[in-house]
């Protein structure tokens, strides 16, 4: 499965990329933020097989149409029939390419799958990716306490929200930045 965009495309994680994916959250400066990373490449890949068998999630790996490589990760997780997380999101590319995985992955949700809603939760140390939410069109939900357990450190969550409406209007933000560029 592709979901193709102008700059980006999204391809269904399989377990081929669990060397990528497992190097990517490693990397010091991303795993500060998130769940610990996996200790083993054959830990990240048991997980991946898991995960790829979980009806409840879909998980896409990042790849640049400028050079056809891997930038980054990017999911679904907690699917239900109307509402789903969008998270697992490392991106290594540049603005334009992080933000169009972001659009893709909306685009896909709320107009293929559905989804009436569609939510993230933040660590809510992650400074920049916490400024990129308050940036574009989503919903500040709130701060869920302790919900990420890092270094055995809980941390809070911030969840921001999208609806269809909202989307189409972060999107159309983005329209505008991309033409900008060009």
């Amino acid at each position: 499965m592709k979901i193709k965009g102008k700059f980006i495309y999204l391809k269904k994680m399989g377990i081929s990329d669990a060397n990528y994916i497992y190097k990517l959250r490693r990397k010091k400066n991303i795993s500060l933020f998130l769940h610990n990373p996996p200790k083993s490449l054959d830990a990240q890949k048991k997980w991946m097989i898991a995960n790829i068998k979980n009806k409840k999630s879909l998980d896409f790996i990042i790849i640049s149409k400028k050079n056809n490589k891997k930038i980054g990760t990017i999911a679904f997780n907690n699917i239900t029939k109307k509402n789903a997380e969008w998270g697992r999101w490392i991106s290594r590319g540049n603005i334009i390419e992080n933000v169009e995985a972001v659009i893709v992955l909306l685009d896909f949700g709320f107009n293929y799958l559905n989804l009436v809603n569609i939510y993230s939760l933040t660590n809510k140390k992650n400074k920049k990716v916490v400024n990129f939410h308050k940036n574009t069109t989503a919903l500040n939900k709130g701060i869920i306490k302790s919900f990420f357990l890092i270094r055995n450190q809980k941390i809070d969550a911030i969840k921001f929200a999208f609806n269809k409406t909202r989307f189409e209007l972060f999107k159309k933000k983005f329209q505008v930045m991309t033409e900008l560029v060009q």
